[in-house]
């Protein structure tokens, strides 16, 4: 069986899987689980990834769950890809990012998306605006971290592009629908426009494209 990765395109966390897997040339076949009609809880997929979220990953008898530690397996198995530093510390500031990524950035940015963009295609009613101040202080906090970290640098950890650039960068595929704050911070704006200029963006940006046209039939 060739690699499949179980996914939702539209979501950032599905996202951040499928850019690394285009990027660096994966042969995978994309299981859609489309998360408006509940696919993440159907029992075969359940005995994939008990958690009922996606993405996840299966290569042989492995089955494997969370976004980062997909990205980490894929760039490990593509070492010429160079997404996945060999020094032991700059590997580090990779991971490092990936969790402030897990920890703060993510849970800030879903704030925002959950209340502008999931809540309305789901039928959950308006914004609530006091969860929707929380979400703005929440990632311009964040956001204020992240455009420091690049200011200089081309990309998060230095000049080169790594997974950590994917994990942070997936949630920028929302800007727009969640109105993320991200006026005031060139960096990230200046990052982000060279993320979604790579071709594994595009190419992933289309299967997001046909995702949503699927979800809506």
């Amino acid at each position: 069986m060739s690699m499949r990765i179980h996914a939702f395109p539209p979501s950032p966390r599905a996202f951040k899987a499928l850019v690394v897997a285009n990027h660096v040339g994966a042969d995978f076949e994309l299981r859609l689980i489309d998360l408006t009609k509940g696919e993440q809880r159907q029992a075969d997929y359940v005995a994939i990834n008990p958690n009922m979220k996606m993405p996840a990953l299966e290569d042989g008898d492995l089955k494997l769950w969370e976004s980062n530690a997909i990205l980490n397996y894929l760039a490990a198995k593509h070492p010429e890809s160079g997404l996945l530093p060999a020094d032991d510390r700059k590997r580090a500031d990779v991971l490092r990012w990936q969790f402030w990524e897990s920890t703060t950035w993510d849970p800030a940015c879903a704030i925002l998306v959950f209340e502008r963009v999931v809540k309305p295609a789901f039928g959950g009613g308006a914004p609530d605006p006091v969860k929707v101040e929380e979400g703005l202080e929440k990632v311009r906090r964040a956001a204020a971290i992240l455009d420091a970290q690049l200011d200089g640098r081309a990309f998060v950890c230095g000049d080169a592009l790594t997974i950590a650039d994917f994990s942070l960068g997936a949630v920028l595929t929302m800007k727009d629908l969640a109105q993320l704050p991200l006026e005031p911070y060139a960096n990230i704006r200046r990052w982000g426009a060279q993320l979604e200029a790579l071709p594994a963006w595009q190419a992933t940006s289309a299967m997001q494209a046909s995702a949503f046209k699927a979800a809506a039939a």
